[in-house]
């Protein structure tokens, strides 16, 4: 068995000392096998050049090892080639390792079994980079490592944080937003934005992508907005691009002239046909503690909640963006100003 599946039957052949397998699921497994030890801890199999060594599994004693490791939970993972991974070791046995990159992830799932007496983990699945026994190292409460034979792995617990979820929906809106909601808005003032952001020359964002099964935020990636405001046309335009790993693509730009200043309110986000807003707050995000009011809005499956700052038209204190597939799959990312830039 290999995480509940069958993966070949067996027979023993008392008079030869042998076990013969059979498997559909991998040819390696079919044939004799010449018992060469046994134990009541142990016991090896050779076939051709080739010897296999199996210790004894005894699932109570697991379950009560990894109960006492205090490795339950969920981990950050450094030393792994993705700017992002967690490990998580569930109870009694369950492992799921999950790799975030350039927006790809990636799973891998299995069983893990702790031995108190050389301080180890065997994971037993189909990871590449945790597959048997790994010395585990500097096992304190909130960090261990993993010693794999070609790097070390540096492991940090995971605080559980509160994710903040949008559950409206577009029903929950007026098809076209009141004349109430529009005076609240804070940046109504196109020639005020351009004078402002002329005087900007990059803003910064982190960017948290939800890892549903784990109920966490990854950040492989940051957001970098370079800005250019010319007061004269007057016109302001937004390069986007995509930092991760020291690689930078540019995904967007935005551009806002005079023949388009009536749809700057939410500028450098497309103007929404439908929002409301929820009310004004003081949040605190890397760059600073901003006065925003929050706005909460829809275009068709996907939902917002915007914090616009009050006094910096043009820059987002922070931006949650939520959309389901047809299929159920949850995309979920929130964005958070790490820095303004301006221009000496």
């Amino acid at each position: 068995m290999a995480m509940g599946m069958e993966m070949a039957t067996w027979k023993f052949d008392a008079n030869k000392k042998q076990i013969v397998l059979k498997s559909k699921r991998n040819k390696n497994f079919n044939g004799a096998m010449k018992i060469v030890f046994l134990s009541a801890e142990q016991m090896v199999l050779k076939k051709g050049a080739d010897t296999y060594t199996y210790s004894r599994v005894e699932p109570d004693k697991i379950k009560q090892n990894n109960e006492k490791s205090g490795l339950a939970g969920l981990w950050s993972l450094s030393g792994t080639e993705y700017p992002c991974a967690f490990l998580k070791l569930d109870l009694p046995q369950d492992f799921a390792l999950v790799r975030v990159a350039f927006g790809e992830t990636d799973r891998a799932s299995g069983s893990w079994i702790f031995s108190p007496k050389d301080q180890t983990i065997i994971f037993v699945g189909f990871s590449e980079l945790l597959r048997g026994k790994v010395k585990l190292a500097d096992l304190k409460k909130n960090s261990f490592s993993l010693q794999l034979a070609d790097r070390t792995l540096q492991a940090k617990k995971v605080k559980p944080a509160p994710i903040e979820r949008l559950t409206f929906k577009e029903d929950d809106f007026p098809e076209e937003p009141d004349e109430q909601s529009q005076a609240r808005l804070p940046w109504k003032n196109f020639d005020g934005m351009v004078q402002f952001l002329s005087k900007v020359k990059a803003v910064r964002y982190s960017v948290g992508q939800l890892l549903p099964k784990l109920n966490v935020l990854a950040y492989p990636t940051k957001h970098l907005a370079k800005v250019q405001a010319d007061v004269q046309k007057p016109s302001v335009r937004f390069t986007n691009l995509s930092v991760s790993e020291g690689n930078t693509s540019q995904y967007s730009e935005k551009v806002l002239n005079e023949m388009s200043s009536d749809e700057f309110h939410f500028f450098p986000l497309e103007d929404f046909w439908q929002y409301r807003v929820v009310g004004n707050e003081k949040l605190t995000v890397p760059a600073g503690t901003f006065d925003c009011t929050v706005v909460e809005a829809v275009d068709g499956d996907k939902k917002f909640k915007l914090w616009m700052i009050n006094d910096k038209p043009g820059i987002y204190a922070k931006i949650i963006r939520e959309e389901t597939d047809p299929f159920g799959k949850v995309n979920y990312s929130a964005e958070e100003l790490e820095q303004v830039d301006y221009l000496k």
